[in-house]
């Protein structure tokens, strides 16, 4: 198996309009360069090769990363994170590794300076091993029978994509579920359109849909490379030991278990010697649904950070509107700190935050058919 990095060195730039307003943005950072203006570009003086996961290399899995992240005046990454990536499996294994990189800093007028940075890491196998993609499209069976807007002969290729985060309540509960979701890949290959067919419960539905919103796509095409929209679906199974589809990592399990047992276990802020501090926190995705309407928004979010500095059972305390609570949900499940302590040791601890969301400009939309989404 092998690794290919292709490092891209870029201008400041912000993936997705929604913003997270206690995060620590560039102008809290320093100011972040135009490589454009920069005098000298960053160099890459350390590298550590990332970890190829063992269940996708036994599978024979391949996967692409692209992360974003800044070199800081002293060439240390700061807040990594996954703008991209076509199987979850490869981001933990990217980001520790570009987490330990080193470079020679960015300089303008002869200092060192702040200067955005995008990477892309290819995880592949080696020649003549058995490689295949983490997700297949295959064309539904009444694919003939849909609108002709929708009827494709190149199946559209994830990108982009992510896990459901599994409601707080539903987890705790134990509950079981499943959903299915619709959805339209737009020509651009960005999801235009979803509704969710079947739900056990509202939460889960709407975990889904902020799921979705995070897929990007190469689009559909028909026989002559016209790019086209692709009516897709997607099955979840809820399942709180795990082993669905939807992940639940034994640190969340156990955080569940201290909740019932052992409260007093997760050290509240005033307690701490030493506060989490952030790595690596994704922005939220704008809520297609509300992206016609165009408004801002606003999440309260709660969730606990592990021993390992890792975010886990993120759940939504208020928001504006529900979409914006789980797409704030969706984006902190994936953050990453420097572990809370006490004693000098690390802890559990609870966290709030609020996050905030700007309008988002209107993408190209799917075709005004009521058929678009039928119940596959």
């Amino acid at each position: 198996m092998r690794m290919k990095i292709l490092l891209f060195v870029a201008g400041l730039f912000w993936v997705n309009s929604a913003m997270v307003a206690s995060t620590a943005s560039p102008s809290k950072t320093g100011d972040v360069q135009d490589i454009a203006t920069s005098d000298v570009m960053p160099k890459l003086i350390k590298q550590v090769d990332p970890v190829y996961p063992y269940n996708q290399a036994r599978a024979g899995v391949d996967g692409v990363v692209m992360i974003e992240f800044v070199i800081d005046p002293e060439g240390k990454a700061q807040n990594p994170y996954v703008i991209e990536s076509n199987n979850p499996a490869f981001e933990r294994p990217a980001l520790d590794a570009v987490m330990q990189w080193r470079f020679s800093p960015g300089l303008k007028a002869g200092k060192p300076v702040f200067v955005r940075a995008n990477q892309r890491i290819e995880f592949t196998m080696d020649q003549g091993g058995r490689t295949s993609a983490a997700w297949r499209i295959v064309k539904a069976k009444n694919h003939s029978s849909l609108p002709p807007e929708l009827r494709w002969d190149e199946a559209p290729v994830p990108l982009s994509s992510a896990f459901p985060v599994y409601p707080f309540a539903a987890l705790q509960a134990e509950t079981k579920g499943t959903t299915r979701l619709s959805f339209v890949v737009g020509p651009e290959g960005n999801v235009v359109k979803a509704t969710v067919v079947q739900a056990t419960t509202p939460e889960m539905g709407l975990a889904t849909l902020a799921m979705i919103d995070a897929w990007h796509f190469t689009p559909a095409k028909k026989k002559d490379g016209t790019p086209v929209f692709a009516l897709l679906s997607l099955e979840h199974d809820f399942n709180p030991s795990g082993f669905g589809d939807v992940p639940v990592t034994h640190a969340a399990r156990g955080i569940l278990r201290l909740l019932e047992k052992h409260p007093e276990k997760i050290v509240s802020a005033v307690q701490l010697d030493q506060r989490p501090k952030p790595i690596s926190r994704r922005p939220p995705v704008y809520p297609i649904a509300l992206n016609r309407i165009g408004q801002t928004g606003k999440a309260v979010i709660e969730f606990f950070i592990d021993e390992e500095g890792d975010a886990q059972l993120p759940r939504i305390l208020s928001s504006t509107a529900p979409e914006f609570g789980y797409a704030a949900v969706q984006a902190v499940a994936a953050w990453r700190f420097e572990p809370a302590k006490k004693g000098g040791k690390a802890v559990v601890t609870r966290v709030q935050i609020p996050i905030e969301f700007n309008q988002e400009p209107p993408v190209s939309a799917a075709p005004d058919n009521s058929s678009l989404i039928p119940h596959l």
